[in-house]
């Protein structure tokens, strides 16, 4: 997720600021390598008849790799050039087990969940920009609580699945109460973009030294994959 990452990193100043162009271009770099291990994993599993066993230990353990980067990549923002690359490949896997998963329900879920994401991007990013939603500190503590609080419930239905090969009662199971958790989620993650172009502007605008446009760029593409993952559960318990 995006805004842990952005919110952990201390900013600095220099000569050559970032600008709002550079945090894109790095976005579309990292984005475009994580279709691409996405696309490959999915193939490859595809063609070689892969157990669906190992492509859940796939990505579960990209899953939690990918979060230990983010940490680090919070705690040592001068490391984000240097790991942005592994932390789109493994988010492109994580992707690419998921895909797998949904294609079994609909071949046509992965492709529309991807064309909704961009969607909502899109239209994000323009309420953005015309300030039909604004980023105040309160809207931020709401965000950033409510995503931490999200992340909490992730991480006991990991160690529940793991550990005891059980799920979070009634949240996860394709019913009334795991739709509309679903739905909350998607609505959350859509509004975690609003947090990372505030970030961007804000960081532009102070003259934040242009080597955290990486750090910017893995926050946007961690909020564009969680919201493609759970935009896929949704469709996926829809669909069921």
């Amino acid at each position: 997720m995006a805004n842990p990452i952005i919110s952990r990193a201390e900013f600095t100043v220099s000569n050559q600021p970032l600008t709002a162009r550079g945090v894109a271009n790095k976005t579309a770099f990292l984005l475009a390598i994580s279709v691409i291990s996405a696309l490959a994993f999915f193939g490859y599993c595809v063609s070689a008849r892969i157990s669906y066993g190992f492509i859940n230990a796939m990505s579960l353990g990209s899953i939690l790799l990918a979060f230990g980067l983010s940490v680090f990549i919070g705690f040592r923002p001068h490391m984000a050039k240097t790991l942005a690359i592994p932390f789109a490949i493994l988010e492109g896997v994580v992707v690419g087990a998921i895909s797998l998963f949904t294609a079994r329900l609909d071949p046509s879920l992965p492709v529309t969940a991807m064309l909704s994401t961009f969607a909502t991007g899109a239209v994000m990013l323009a309420l953005y920009r015309a300030r039909v939603v604004k980023v105040t500190q309160k809207f931020r503590s709401i965000m950033v609580s409510a995503i931490l609080a999200v992340m909490v419930v992730y991480l006991l239905q990991i160690f529940l699945s793991v550990f005891f090969h059980n799920s979070i009662p009634r949240l996860f199971d394709g019913g009334a109460l795991a739709i509309g958790f679903s739905l909350f989620v998607v609505v959350l993650a859509s509004f975690s973009l609003l947090l990372d172009f505030d970030n961007i502007e804000r960081a532009q605008a102070a003259g934040v030294d242009e080597s955290y446009e990486w750090v910017l760029g893995v926050g946007v593409l961690s909020t564009l994959i969680w919201m493609y993952l759970e935009i896929t559960r949704l469709l996926g318990y829809l669909q069921d």
